[in-house]
């Protein structure tokens, strides 16, 4: 079995990625994880024990430009932090050339929230390295998405008597939400009252993730501090940009096969945007997939669902 943690130089920032497999012949899968700013090669036990995925593909986990192993370092000075959507994209490009240079093949992506959104937008301007996208919680019209959250949060901290929240949410105004702190208030607020991830509130999710980082072989204490201050960097850089995302008019056709793999809670990228954005993309072949006991994160909801819907793709029959 392959199991390599390797450096790669993509737009002159060094960044991390592991490949994982139990067969290189097996197709290769690239990973995007969520964000802005969240790792992900710290979630390899993890998915390994949910989805198996190195028996299938040769699996490419990657911390993108400003997370995880690829956030700057402490002696940087935040004002240096050059990241921005488009060198996301372009890293992405950089990335897929790579990995079709030493694999001589296309490339699966499975992206996350703005992972999906970055793999979408690459696949736009270079469908020759893309073999299939599996976009999961895609951030797709954020504008809507913001004033969906706002009353979601609104109604259900009405509903459950939550004072506080209701303060908070009155504190924070009406969206765009353009601060990072403002975005984490949010984001704990959407966990706790069930939108991000079924039956696991803000709490947990922070403190897995730092288990995750403490037991992982490949974070230094020194780099799960750069993580966390990785985290808090990228939002404050990308949110402003990110906040005018509209795939509908930035990515209406596709010259390769998606998948959208929605959870019918997700209350982030909420299904009625997702179900739009599929009626109306133009792609060689597309489907929507609802997981039904999901909300933004259906790869830990319904893993088993998941990772058949995976084999799907990767045997051809979700993508025809």
């Amino acid at each position: 079995m392959l199991d390599r943690l390797e450096a790669v130089e993509l737009g002159g920032v060094t960044q991390r990625i592991r490949v994982r497999s139990d067969d290189l012949s097996n197709p290769t899968l690239l990973l995007m994880q969520q964000g802005p700013g969240l790792p992900i090669i710290n979630e390899v036990r993890t998915y390994e024990r949910l989805l198996g995925l190195e028996r299938h593909f040769t699996v490419v986990y990657w911390d993108q430009r400003g997370t995880g192993l690829s956030a700057p370092p402490m002696r940087r000075r935040p004002n240096r932090f050059e990241i921005s959507a488009a060198r996301m994209i372009d890293d992405t490009a950089m990335l897929l050339n790579l990995l079709h240079r030493r694999f001589s093949r296309k490339t699966f992506i499975a992206g996350f929230s703005f992972g999906a959104t970055y793999a979408v937008r690459t696949a736009v301007r270079h469908p020759e390295l893309v073999a299939a996208i599996v976009a999961t919680g895609m951030d797709i019209d954020v504008p809507a998405a913001e004033r969906h959250m706002h009353e979601f949060l609104l109604n259900a901290a009405h509903e459950r008597n939550r004072r506080w929240a209701i303060r908070q949410l009155k504190r924070m105004g009406l969206p765009p939400l353009l601060d990072a702190r403002q975005f984490a208030t949010r984001a704990r607020l959407l966990a706790d009252f069930g939108g991000v991830t079924v039956n696991r509130n803000f709490n947990a999710l922070i403190r897995t993730l730092l288990i995750s980082l403490v037991r992982s072989a490949d974070y230094s204490a020194a780099d799960a501090v750069r993580t966390i201050r990785g985290i808090s960097l990228s939002q404050a850089a990308l949110l402003p940009e990110l906040a005018t995302t509209d795939l509908a008019h930035s990515a209406p056709r596709l010259e390769v096969p998606i998948v959208l793999a929605q959870g019918r809670r997700d209350q982030v990228a909420p299904g009625e945007l997702t179900q739009r954005y599929y009626d109306s993309l133009v792609a060689p072949s597309k489907r929507l997939v609802w997981f039904e006991k999901s909300a933004h994160t259906p790869q830990y909801d319904e893993p088993e669902k998941f990772r058949e819907l995976l084999l799907q793709v990767r045997s051809g029959e979700l993508i025809r």
